[in-house]
Formats: C-alpha cells, sequence, structure tokens
C-alpha cells in the first residue's frame, strides 16, 4: 500500500514576506509622504500648468491650450536657420569627431584596445557640437538648452580630470592625520555659502580685481574675464568640484593595490594599468560623480547670473525670466516639465540599467 505523506505545513515565501513589508511600512510612510508632498505633487502640478492659459500679471488661467509647447518647439521669429545652418552644423560635427577621433584612436591602439569604442565617443561628440549648433540657430528656447548641457557637460569632464589624480593622491596617504586634512580641505567649501563663493570668484576676476592688477603691475593688458563663457564655466567647475573628489576618493579607497602590482609583473605599462585595471575599480566612482556634477551644473542659477552677467542664461535664468518676470506660468511649467524629462532619461540611461551592487 502506498504511503500517504501530510503536507508541508512550512510557511512560504510569499507568506513570510506579507509580516515584514507590515513592519516595514510605518518606517516608509514618513518618507514617501515628504516625497509625495515635496516633489511629486508640485511635479505633477508643473505639467498641468504647462497646458493651461497664462494669466495677465502672473497665474494661470483654466483654460486648456498647447500655446505654451508650440513656443518651445515652433521656428524663432528672428531664426536664420534653413538647409545652410543643417550644413554648418554637420561640417562643425565631422570636424570636431575628426580632431578627437585622431588621438583617441592612437590611444586605443596604444593600450591594445579596439577603436570601435574611440570612434564611437568621437561619434557622440560630434554629434553634440552639431546639435548644440543647430538648436542655437533654431530658437532661444532650445539653445539655452543645448548651452546648458554642452557646457554641464564639459564641466562635468573638466572635474573628473581635476579631480582623480586628487582622490588618488588623497587615498595613497598612508598617515591618516593627512588623508583627514587633505578631505577637510575639500569639503571646506560646504561650510560656506555658495553664494559667498561666486562672489569671491566675481571679486578675483573682475576688472579692477586682484587677476587683473597683477597683470597691470607684469606690464600686461588687463582681460575681461567676467560676463564669459570661460567666467560661467569657471565656476561651474568651482562650484561642483569637491562633488567629484567625494565619490572618487570613496571609490579609490577601495581599489585593490594587488591587482595593480600583479599587472605590473605581468608586463603592463603604466597607461595599460590605468586603463584595464585602476578605471574599471574606480568606475562606479566616476559615475555616481559624474551624474552628481552635471545635475548641479545644469541647474545653476546663480553662476551665470553673477559672472555671466545675463548674457550666458542657463535653464534656470530662462525659468527665472518666465516665472519672475515675463509672468507666462505655462510658458515656465513647460520648460521645467521638458527639462525634467529630459534630465530623467539621461539619468536611467547612465545608471537605471546597471546593476545596484556596483554604487554601493
Amino acid at each position: 500500500m502506498a504511503e500517504h505523506t501530510a503536507p508541508s505545513t512550512s510557511p512560504g515565501p510569499s507568506s513570510t514576506r506579507a509580516p515584514a513589508r507590515r513592519r516595514v511600512a510605518p518606517l516608509l510612510a514618513p518618507g514617501l509622504l515628504w516625497i509625495s508632498v515635496a516633489y511629486v505633487v508640485p511635479g505633477l502640478l508643473v505639467v498641468v500648468y504647462s497646458f493651461l492659459t497664462p494669466k495677465l500679471g502672473g497665474g494661470v488661467v483654466w483654460e486648456a491650450t498647447l500655446d505654451s509647447w508650440d513656443q518651445i518647439v515652433a521656428k524663432g521669429r528672428r531664426s536664420t536657420a534653413g538647409w545652410g545652418t543643417v550644413g554648418a552644423a554637420v561640417l562643425r560635427g565631422a570636424a570636431a569627431a575628426a580632431a578627437v577621433s585622431v588621438p583617441a584612436v592612437a590611444a586605443a591602439r596604444y593600450l591594445g584596445r579596439r577603436i570601435s569604442a574611440s570612434l564611437a565617443l568621437a561619434a557622440l561628440l560630434g554629434a553634440l557640437v552639431a546639435v548644440n549648433h543647430l538648436a542655437a540657430e533654431y530658437n532661444n528656447y532650445t539653445a539655452v538648452f543645448a548651452r546648458s548641457v554642452v557646457w554641464s557637460a564639459l564641466a562635468t569632464i573638466i572635474c573628473i580630470g581635476l579631480a582623480l589624480p586628487l582622490a588618488v593622491f588623497i587615498s595613497s596617504r598612508r598617515s591618516p592625520v593627512t588623508k583627514n586634512a587633505l578631505l577637510i580641505a575639500v569639503m571646506i567649501p560646504f561650510w560656506t555659502s555658495m553664494l559667498v563663493r561666486t562672489y569671491a570668484i566675481r571679486f578675483l576676476f573682475a576688472n579692477t580685481g586682484p587677476l587683473n592688477n597683477l597683470l597691470e603691475t607684469l606690464g600686461l593688458d588687463r582681460i575681461v574675464f567676467l560676463n564669459t563663457r570661460f567666467a560661467v564655466i569657471l565656476g561651474l567647475v568651482y562650484t561642483a568640484l569637491p562633488f567629484m573628489i567625494l565619490p572618487l576618493y570613496a571609490a579609490a579607497e577601495r581599489v585593490d593595490r594587488a591587482q595593480m602590482e600583479a599587472a605590473r609583473d605581468l608586463g603592463a605599462r603604466p597607461p595599460q594599468v590605468f586603463a584595464d585595471v585602476f578605471l574599471p575599480m574606480v568606475k562606479p566612482g566616476l559615475i555616481v560623480g559624474g551624474v552628481m556634477v552635471f545635475v548641479l551644473s545644469v541647474s545653476q542659477y546663480l553662476v551665470p547670473t553673477l559672472l555671466g552677467g545675463g548674457k550666458t542664461n542657463m535653464i534656470a535664468n530662462l525659468l527665472e525670466l518666465q516665472f519672475g518676470e515675463a509672468f507666462n506660468w505655462p510658458l515656465g511649467a513647460a520648460i521645467a516639465a521638458l527639462f525634467s524629462v529630459v534630465t530623467l532619461v539621461s539619468l536611467y540611461a547612465t545608471v537605471g540599467r546597471r546593476d545596484q551592487e556596483q554604487f554601493l
């Protein structure tokens, strides 16, 4: 006679998850409520406002319209964009791609890597240059969008170049006192207001500031630094650099030095050790720092206002103009909504599909 086994009475995975979720829910409720009130609800309100009619003197009239979105995508009245502009954009992009591809391909061959990644990087840079030129000639809104993205990307690249050697230097110090002192020096800018720091840069590069006075003392002509692209990009790098140093330092602290020594013992040249061993280990810090610097730079208001003098507006300046001076709330809401969507899509493309473990 066949034996009948009693059914198992041990709880399954689904039965054990429910009590755990009920215990965690009260802990998550305050944070989720705050996020909903402070971020989700205002974001939805911005989207709704973008489809309404502007009210004279500020505010909105609750009448649905697409006029705000039409202004963003429509060709500017003074725009001279045409097939000639497209051709000029293609030539500029091709020239930029060619200028980058030559050293990039040479570096790839020296390191023994495939040149496809180098060519893809050059093509991406060329496309960015071409789109920037087209956007600048199409209308004011696309010009500000492109300018904000390009300048923020340039500031991110400069921050990586400055922060990587410094982070490696700090992490390689054997003395804890020296290491902590250097970290405190990096974090000192956080102890002062960004407004104060931006005014300090403005004072330093003013026409009658210390730098121009030094140039005049040396017998050189004074140079106009303020209200230029150079001043704005310098300000973006200055304010965002600590946000790149700290993630890179955290990543460099976890680097396995034994792997680098093993690569050297096996005959790898220093550039190969850097590209094939060191960079993959600090890649999480590069991604986190790059995202932080780009997001902070692209939404800057003080730097283009105080160092650009209103001649080099970015997204935040455009929003302030629509909400504060033009009183066109729907247009400002449409610009904010579109920019938020572009930022979220870019962030998802950068970090959304990656494993969470590599950012720990």
